[in-house]
């Protein structure tokens, strides 16, 4: 939904940036500004929604790993897969002998594995998905109002 709200919003930028009149760069301005407040509003109301999102399965997973060490280590599969993912990304080695063994884990080793909701995916959504789509906007609507308040200033 929101590249379509961006596509739109970077075709009206286009137009107020090329219209000759200035009615028409103002009626394209207009509709740029409606169009960007929209979408932000959405941006942020789909922001809360993730992060609330993002706290449930954070919770989830660490009482699925919790409750996965009283199994047998050949049966702890979320475990395993965490342990999988945590070394492709972050470069750690070894988990298996904190996670895949008969010795307890403390709650500090799973925030340890789960990254305590901060995984990969989740700074990408938490953190940088949101920041460049308000970016986005906040330019195509500063120099496409600027420009349209200047032409009418001339």
């Amino acid at each position: 939904m929101q590249s379509i709200f961006v596509a739109v919003g970077a075709g009206l930028y286009v137009a107020v940036l090329s219209f000759q009149q200035p009615r028409e760069a103002v009626l394209a301005a207009t509709i740029l500004t409606v169009n960007g407040v929209v979408s932000m509003c959405l941006v942020s109301k789909m922001r809360s929604l993730i992060l609330a999102r993002g706290a449930d399965v954070t919770f989830w997973h660490r009482r699925l790993l919790a409750t996965e060490q009283e199994l047998a280590p050949n049966e702890r599969y979320l475990t395993e897969f965490k342990i999988a993912q945590k070394e492709a990304r972050a470069g750690f080695v070894n988990l298996d002998d904190l996670f895949l063994t008969r010795n307890p884990v403390t709650v500090a080793s799973i925030d340890l594995l789960v990254e305590r909701g901060l995984g990969h995916t989740r700074k990408v959504f938490d953190k940088w998905l949101f920041t460049g789509i308000w970016t986005i906007w906040r330019l195509l609507l500063i120099i496409g109002i600027g420009h349209t308040y200047l032409r009418l200033m001339k």
